[in-house]
């Protein structure tokens, strides 16, 4: 499956896609078999190989989910990811001319995934995620400290691991817009609460003028 990529919104690096991930783990995870489509909001961990750059998403979902037979059969599958996003509002310039549009950040993988349907493999992609989530609280928790709990657990869940075989993003960002637009832009996405998509906006900025230089 492909997607619609516009050069322009194409991300200023590969720490960008990584940090999305990061930042924005809940992926929808797309899967087709026989005909039939299904998709599941899951938490995903990249995983990246310093030397060789390999990369897979970690997770798990439930054995009760039809996915996961769908998976078992045919392990092509989807991962998207969805980061700073939100809407840029023409009531906002001062130039009326200017139309309404809808900036974010976007990631697309295409995968091949490995059911790992054993203890050691379920702990590992438990550990992981929590690792990530729990980092910025302080007495972080881990799975171990569920004691029984996770081994009742794991007649329920079901890991896995997904290479990733290829990568696909944008990130329309504002690129190209006049600086009298962005900085409306700016100005409205800090009055309205859109913090985040700001600091995504200028981020980019930032990084392509370091590019160029």
């Amino acid at each position: 499956m492909s997607m619609y990529e516009q050069l322009p919104f194409q991300p200023a690096n590969r720490g960008e896609i990584d940090r999305v991930v990061a930042d924005f783990p809940l992926a929808t995870l797309v899967s087709a078999d026989e005909g039939r489509m299904l998709a599941t909001p899951l938490p995903l961990i990249l995983e990246r190989d310093a030397a060789s750059g390999e990369a897979r998403l970690i997770g798990h979902l439930s054995r009760r989910n039809p996915q996961f037979a769908m998976l078992q059969r045919q392990p092509r599958a989807l991962a998207t990811f969805t980061g700073a996003q939100g809407y840029i509002a023409s009531s906002w310039m001062g130039n009326r001319h200017y139309a309404p549009t809808w900036n974010y950040e976007f990631v697309q993988f295409e995968l091949d995934v490995s059911i790992e349907d054993s203890p050691e493999q379920l702990l590992r992609a438990l550990e992981l995620l929590s690792a990530h989530v729990e980092a910025p609280y302080p007495n972080a928790w881990r799975p171990a400290e569920m004691g029984p709990r996770l081994e009742q657990l794991a007649q329920y869940i079901v890991p896995f691991s997904a290479r990733i075989l290829e990568t696909r993003a944008q990130f329309k960002l504002g690129q190209g817009d006049p600086a009298d637009a962005r900085a409306d832009a700016y100005a409205g996405l800090s009055r309205y609460g859109g913090h985040q998509l700001a600091a995504a906006m200028r981020r980019h900025e930032e990084l392509v003028r370091e590019a160029a230089r």
